[in-house]
């Protein structure tokens, strides 16, 4: 008997119903049964799905590479996430249970209608395989926009630019070839779905319980519509910015001129700019760490700390990087810091 919580397909010790066929006297609907898994089988050990278990691996051994370096960073938890989900999709082994319950269907070129028939109870088990197949992936898709999204802010940053471009494209390979898995196993669901009371029933072998039904159709992750695709990956998609000249730029200035705009003297301005001048040498970053490192312990921080927006992770791998750097080439260390303080302080 299946589990009677909702999410009965993610169960990993999911309790297959004994593969038993009966004699029915019309086995002419299993015909398209077995073609429809086959197709699948022979999609299953196309090149796109040796991909897909290579970039898993790789994406599990760059998590553990830098485990110690990313540890608290929510970016790096999505990538644990992402890392289980792999690894339980693996576990999974969708193409043994699909292999095996081919093998029970009558032969496809078999002209004989009357045969033995695998019972519904094994049919509706392949399906939750499927179903659990489809969800890992989606769950595959969150984990991988989510991670992304937080290291292109980071390369954004030029926080560890090789390793971070090397992890966004393993990234959004996993997420593409995860996107046509998923479509795949949606449309064999679709196909197979209505075929489940053509299957003989055995009151002994019942699989799902009264409260448990399948979905009627799952709708595939990956469209043709171009829009779609931009809405599901808007984390990994990096749009090249358009370079504007000062002859562009003063021609744009010149068409939206509109007059003076003059302030009300009653508005006084509450921001003041941050001074870039204030980071001018290495000496300078260094006294405005301290400053700001001092501020930054008091609970609230004070009026004049300029970096208490700054998440805590963000501004101690700021330093780390900074200090890293200092020793090697202190012009590029003063440089990143203060860009990386100008991007945050607005």
């Amino acid at each position: 008997m299946a589990n009677e919580s909702p999410y009965f397909w993610n169960e990993f010790e999911l309790k297959q119903p004994p593969l038993v066929t009966l004699q029915v006297e019309d086995t002419g609907f299993a015909k398209n049964v077995f073609v429809v898994i086959n197709r699948f089988l022979q999609q299953l050990s196309e090149p796109d799905a040796k991909n897909f278990e290579e970039t898993a691996a790789l994406i599990g051994r760059l998590m553990a590479r830098r485990k110690n370096s990313f540890r608290n960073m929510p970016g790096f938890r999505a990538l644990c996430k992402l890392n289980a989900a792999l690894c339980r999709l693996l576990r999974l082994d969708l193409g043994r249970d699909l292999v095996q319950f081919r093998g029970a269907l009558p032969d496809a070129c078999d002209s004989d209608l009357a045969g033995p028939m695998p019972t519904r109870s094994s049919f509706e088990f392949i399906l939750v395989r499927l179903l659990g197949f489809y969800h890992l992936h989606e769950r595959i898709k969150e984990c991988c926009i989510k991670a992304a999204t937080y290291f292109i802010q980071l390369l954004r940053n030029n926080f560890f630019m090789d390793f971070t471009t090397l992890l966004i494209a393993a990234i959004a390979k996993i997420n593409k070839l995860s996107s046509l898995q998923a479509s795949k196993s949606a449309n064999l669901y679709n196909k197979l779905r209505p075929q489940v009371s053509n299957f003989p029933q055995v009151a002994k072998h019942k699989f799902l319980a009264e409260n448990q039904e399948l979905p009627l159709k799952l709708q595939p992750l990956q469209s043709t519509n171009n829009q779609t695709k931009e809405a599901a990956t808007p984390a990994l998609v990096l749009k090249a910015q358009k370079i504007i000249t000062k002859v562009e730029k003063s021609k744009l200035e010149a068409k939206s001129d509109v007059g003076t705009l003059i302030a009300r003297k009653d508005t006084p301005e509450t921001k003041t700019k941050f001074n870039e001048e204030a980071l001018a040498t290495v000496a300078d970053a260094q006294q405005f760490i301290a400053r700001e490192s001092k501020a930054r312990k008091q609970n609230p921080p004070p009026e004049s700390c300029l970096t208490k927006s700054i998440p805590k992770h963000e501004w101690l791998a700021a330093q780390t990087l900074f200090q890293r750097k200092l020793s090697k080439d202190p012009v590029k260390a003063l440089s990143i810091f203060r860009k990386f303080i100008i991007s945050k302080i607005k």
